[in-house]
């Protein structure tokens, strides 16, 4: 942490840029292929590992050499080996890259976390750090531990910026002089080329000081923004975790793997609704400068004292943002000059309560640190004071330790903290919010790290760019901060990126060599595809997400070619099929603004789903000119109020909504005496394979996709309705586990079990659609706590063709899970799978028994609790509806029996009736709630935890009861044909957030069989 040293320090700012040589290494590297590791981006290294130009032994060993603070546990092998392999992950952005880390920042390894001090050399941290667990699983390497100002410059403000017992005095690798901020290690080693990329902290200044003096680049994030759990505390009010690196390439590429959910830092909870989906490289935008308002608050910022040469050189910057008429280059930024801050002397003012607050939130946290610690030679705050008295030396205590003390004399967040917290509340709204919503700005602009206080105080954002240097030739920065919650699409921070880190060809040197790094960018995705496909693209028929991508890539395909193809075979087929309930009158427009995106290289157009045509079931709302009615003629004509959360995700992944897919009406929850694929809007759907049942209410879908009438389609499941159309259409399915995915704006049936998940041809192409569709949606708050089981990189890392190596998988040959009457073939089919399974490395155990299996499938636990639930679930739907012919189930009831002949009223409508019948959840639900989840907890869990099973493995959907009670994950996959020719499925099953471990086998298992053929129809 980093206070100013005067009230407004004068800040210095160079003329002559370094960057000539970058530019020239860029222009060899365009020419000649990698040349050279120092100053080299990620983009760099990854185009080097592509070409074969280098490895990442190399790279470390490089490093290694420019640096004397080494990590003992490298795996520089590992990663050349993982990437000669494809493996998952490998194309990670940061894998295979070495990265620093500031001594703050805990790694579970032989390396120390100290912040520098002797006091914790040795302590045993019982984790990694939350940060640190998302670069492992992007692939990056721990290079090392980065040096600090010691405790974050929270001992004692006197000892010198760069400072700790372990480390020494850190120096600027510019001026051998002050290196500033407490992340003063990072900055000054990748500055210096000792490090790829390096991770710092911030709590007031700490990563925008040294990056503005070691002239690098540094993000402070909203605080919550990244993790603080593991890393050693100021305030977890103002503390944040952030990149520091040569580029803003290269910092986003960071800032991309370290963003998330850590459920041990709930903060990131809440702030990780403003992470985009896609990622932040999206934002690096080459126009990004245009009609963006920037504000200038000159007083105090602009202060430079008698340096003229660091006044004329930001005056100059400024002055190249804006568009002239003489100039249509320039990029056009809306300079909003000689605006005034409130409060602002206060604000900096020892009385403004940061440093009063500051002392009680250190206390508080680093004693909750400590105590965390699995072994070390401190334990409390006060432990801390009495090893300085005791090794005054050897930690140089004449500097001393007065902040130890004042924050030892503290006693929790007292009247005096509450005081100033509420002052430093109110100055931030009345000053900075103000200031910036009153004036509708994207950005303030600050030379150097002036305004670092108020984004601290705050908790907001700001990225700071190499600027030039003062007539001393120090180095310093130009600095943009912006709110954290002004707009959330995209969050400020990401928008800061969308302007600042791109080339602007007058705003400075280091801008402009980005110009020529896009070009390696589309390079780099370009051969990654080629590589990952091989082939070129021959037919849509049975085409796949990532050959329609290759053929996007090569202009072999067109989006618009591609609906064009299925609105062709919609209109061939669907008359017999009737799988697909509308078409999206859109689909067309929409087709053409993706192959617009793509040409332009927007952001967002490399997502695997940009350009690619989905159908969604009927029960799933599109806020377009599309209905949403569960096939009911009930809601034709009803307005929902947005988009389904899982269809918003569609959307931002550049997905086109080609149309509704039909279904068992009402999702089969009318009338047990529905056929199933039956609705009143679209007849009755049929299998393209047998003509006959296409089983469960996802019917549509599944029909759709096996005919080839779209690439990829959406389902829904309470209980079988994915699993079961899967199976009998030879087509993937995934269950999700439930809230994975949002419910929300999707027609319900109990938010208990009610889950959305993809229904495709091919493992990989649903798990390209589960990975668009999970994460949080505010609108089902179920969706937070369930985050937690999305992996880090998604899911597509786990599509191994050796996934079933050593996964237990265990088989119950009970009915009615393991059931064929007297199909000799089925039955033979399924046993030669399972040797299959063995013979692919799985181990398999046999003959188990699920406890009171009967039970669950015959006693009225389910349908108790559904009933009930289906009553309150309808009618909060129907509520929130804009527009609707019917409010409730009441009213849908009645439009049944007005219109009995229309809606086949002689299918009934008993479970309707039933549920209406039913006054919420009383003592006879709450009974059966109970039960149900005293069979799940003995019976399914029972069985999986106390055989150490991986999955459970049946045949077709038998088991989808076991999974619908307990919201459990299901992947079924194209098994083959029963003795009649229908298809069926083999399903995997596993407990809550086994996601990752059933996809790596269902893939296996695809790859090692490659059962599906396509019907003849």
């Amino acid at each position: 942490m980093t206070f100013m040293g005067t009230k407004y320090s004068p800040l210095s700012f160079p003329v002559f840029s370094f960057l000539f040589l970058i530019i020239n290494f860029f222009s060899k590297l365009a020419v000649h292929g990698f040349s050279s590791i120092e100053e080299a981006t990620v983009h760099d290294i990854q185009l080097a590992f592509k070409q074969n130009q280098l490895t990442s032994r190399k790279l470390v060993e490089f490093y290694l050499k420019q640096t004397s603070r080494l990590n003992p546990v490298l795996k520089a092998d590992k990663a050349d080996h993982e990437r000669k392999l494809k493996a998952p992950g490998s194309l990670s952005p940061l894998h295979g890259i070495p990265i620093l880390l500031k001594d703050n920042i805990a790694t579970k390894d032989k390396l120390n976390t100290t912040a520098g001090s002797y006091a914790l050399l040795g302590s045993v941290v019982p984790r990694d750090a939350g940060v640190v667990t998302k670069l492992r699983k992007a692939g990056a390497i721990i290079l090392g531990k980065a040096t600090l100002s010691e405790w974050c410059h929270f001992r004692t403000f006197e000892s010198p910026n760069g400072w700790s017992a372990r480390g020494g005095q850190g120096k600027s690798p510019y001026t051998m002089g002050d290196p500033c901020g407490s992340s003063s290690g990072p900055a000054i080693s990748v500055a210096a080329n000792m490090a790829a990329v390096s991770l710092g902290t911030e709590t007031d200044a700490s990563i925008l000081c040294p990056s503005s003096y070691n002239l690098v680049v540094g993000i402070k994030p909203t605080v919550g923004l990244t993790s603080r759990a593991g890393v050693i505390p100021v305030s977890p009010r103002q503390d944040s975790v952030g990149p520091i690196c040569r580029t803003v390439a290269d910092a986003v590429y960071v800032l991309d793997a370290i963003v998330g959910i850590d459920h041990y830092d709930n903060a990131t909870i809440e702030i990780s609704r403003h992470i985009p989906k896609g990622g932040c490289a999206q934002f690096l935008k080459a126009d990004g400068l245009r009609a963006k308002r920037v504000g200038i608050v000159r007083d105090p910022f602009y202060n430079f004292g008698n340096d003229t040469i660091a006044a004329q050189t930001v005056e100059q910057h400024l002055k190249n943002t804006k568009v002239t008429k003489h100039d249509p280059m320039k990029q056009g930024t809306i300079l909003v000059d000689n605006l005034e801050i409130a409060n602002i002397d206060e604000i900096y003012s020892p009385t403004s309560g940061e440093g009063t607050v500051l002392a009680t939130e250190f206390k508080i946290s680093i004693n909750a640190y400590l105590d965390e610690l699995v072994t070390s030679p401190v334990s409390s705050l006060a432990d801390l004071i009495d090893f300085n008295k005791k090794n005054s030396k050897l930690e140089k205590l004449e500097y001393g330790q007065d902040q130890f003390v004042k924050a030892e004399a503290t006693n929790g967040i007292g009247n005096a903290e509450k005081a100033a917290l509420a002052n430093l509340a109110e100055l931030t709204r009345e000053g900075f919010v103000e200031l910036m919503t009153k004036n509708k700005l994207d950005a303030i602009v600050t030379p150097g790290v002036s305004v670092s206080t108020i984004l601290a105080i705050g908790g907001f954002p700001g990225v700071i760019v190499p600027a030039g240097h003062d007539s001393k030739g120090k180095p310093f920065g130009l600095c943009f901060g912006g709110l954290k919650e002004s707009t959330p699409h995209p969050p400020p921070i990401l928008l800061l990126f969308s302007w600042i880190v791109v080339p602007v060809h007058q705003v400075c040197q280091f801008l402009r060599m980005l110009v020529i790094h896009k070009s390696l960018v589309d390079a780099f995705v370009i051969a990654q595809a080629i590589e990952v496909e091989g082939l070129g693209f021959s037919s849509i028929r049975e085409a796949t997400v990532h050959d329609i991508q290759l053929a996007f890539k090569q202009n072999q395909l067109t989006s618009r070619e591609l609906v064009e193809f299925y609105l062709k075979e919609i209109e061939r087929l669907n008359p017999v099929l009737k799988g697909v309930l509308e078409v999206n009158p859109d689909a067309l427009d929409l087709a053409d603004q993706a192959d617009h995106e793509r040409n332009a290289k927007a952001p967002g157009s490399l997502s695997m789903l940009h350009g690619v045509p989905i159908l969604v079931k009927d029960n799933i709302a599109t806020k377009d000119k599309l209905n949403t009615t569960a096939g009911s003629c009930a809601l034709l004509g009803s307005v929902v109020p947005r988009d389904a959360g899982v269809v918003t995700k569609l959307r931002e992944a550049g997905a086109i909504i080609l149309g509704k897919a039909s279904l068992s009406e009402w999702s089969h929850y009318r009338s047990h005496g529905v056929p199933s694929g039956w609705n009143a809007r679209n007849g009755q759907g049929k299998n393209p394979y047998t003509m006959g049942d296409p089983c469960g209410s996802s019917s549509g879908p599944a029909i759709s996709v096996a005919a080839n009438m779209a690439a990829v389609s959406l389902g829904t499941e309470t209980d079988g309705s994915i699993l079961c159309p899967c199976s009998c259409n030879l087509v993937v399915g995934i269950k999700p586990t439930v809230s994975l995915t949002s419910r929300a704006g999707v027609i319900p049936i109990s938010q208990r079990q009610d889950t959305v998940g993809p229904i495709c041809r091919t493992v990989a192409d649903a798990v390209h659609v589960l990975d668009a569709i999970v994460g949080i949606d505010h609108n089902d708050n179920a969706t937070i706590e369930t985050s937690q089981y999305i992996p880090k990189g998604g899911y597509a890392q786990f599509l191994r063709a050796d996934g079933l190596r050593g996964m237990r998988l265990g088989i119950v040959r009970e009915n009615p899970v393991y059931y064929f009457k007297n199909d000799t073939i089925a039955k033979q089919t399924i046993e030669q799978h399972f040797n299959t399974l063995r013979e692919r490395g799985a181990i398999l155990v046999d003959n188990l028994k699920i406890a009171n299996l009967d039970e669950i499938y015959s006693s009225s636990n389910e349908e108790t609790a559904l009933v009930a639930e289906f009553k309150i679930c309808i009618n909060a739907y129907l509520k929130e509806l804009v527009d609707a012919p019917v409010h409730s189930l009441t009213d849908l009831i009645a439009f049944n029996k007005e219109n009995s002949e229309l809606e086949r009223l002689d299918y009934g409508q008993d479970l309707f009736i039933k549920a209406e019948a039913t006054n919420g959840i009383g003592n006879a639900e709450k009974e059966a709630l109970a039960n149900l989840e005293k069979l799940t907890r003995e019976g399914f869990v029972e069985l999986m935890t106390k055989n150490k099973l991986d999955a459970l493995v049946t045949p077709g959907n038998s088991v989808s009861c076991v999974l619908a009670i307990g919201g459990f994950p299901g992947v079924i996959v194209p098994a083959g044909y029963d003795s009649k020719g229908k298809p069926f499925g083999l399903c995997f099953g596993g407990l809550k957030g086994s996601e990752p471990k059933l996809i790596e086998i269902a893939y296996s298992f695809e790859q090692a069989t490659k059962i599906r053929k396509p019907p003849k129809v």
